[in-house]
């Protein structure tokens, strides 16, 4: 059973037997990119608070913070499910981490019994399962990513780190400081510099994904 791929090289020589494939790699950065924009078009409304109340306007770059870690959790989610769609497809290769990953029996019944659902309901169960898994935070996020074959740059550590702590710093703790509950500064550079390597991490994981389509 196969499911076709937009990106599939050998498409062509399956159409006879193949289903498309539930999530496109396409959509998956044009989600990341709508999201992208969307935070930094908060930059001109912090400018225009900055000039009278910069209290507020450090309320939106807190905000951007963590709408940016939602940007970068979704696209790797989708990512993940991507990889193992295309691993289910027989188009990239099988890790030890895919072989170890457990679906439910009466997911594989249904499969099964309606093969021109499978890709949908493989798709369900894979966001099913990874809703409760944590994809934030360096390790988190190379766990779930070497599943496919894929890996963050190790040099991304510190600044997944960081940015995984302040965003929950700033969602659970109106990112104030314990004991003295004084707020942490931020600034509006703070949040371009984010940016900039959100886009860098998202950008070498398309990388990736792009010369594992080429096999």
């Amino acid at each position: 059973m196969k499911i076709a791929d937009e990106t599939s090289r050998k498409e062509d020589s399956r159409k006879k037997r193949s289903i498309r494939l539930v999530v496109k790699i396409f959509d998956v950065r044009t989600h990341f990119n709508e999201n992208i924009k969307d935070v930094e078009a908060k930059f001109k409304l912090a400018k225009k608070e900055a000039k009278s109340d910069l209290h507020s306007a450090e309320e939106i770059w807190r905000s951007q913070v963590v709408f940016l870690e939602s940007s970068l959790d979704f696209y790797i989610h989708e990512v993940v499910k991507y990889g193992f769609l295309k691993i289910f497809n027989g188009e990239w290769e099988e890790t030890a981490q895919s072989r170890n990953f457990r679906l439910r029996f009466p997911l594989l019944m249904k499969m099964y019994k309606d093969a021109g659902t499978a890709a949908q309901s493989l798709s369900d169960e894979i966001d099913e399962i990874n809703r409760e898994n944590c994809f934030l935070g360096f390790d988190n996020m190379q766990s779930n990513l070497k599943m496919i074959g894929l890996k963050v740059d190790g040099e991304y550590k510190q600044f997944i780190n960081e940015l995984y702590g302040r965003r929950n710093k700033i969602a659970h703790q109106s990112d104030r400081i314990p004991g003295t509950a004084e707020k942490c500064a931020i600034e509006e550079a703070d949040v371009k510099n984010y940016i900039k390597k959100v886009k860098e991490i998202v950008s070498s994981i398309d990388e990736q994904v792009k010369e594992n389509n080429k096999r």
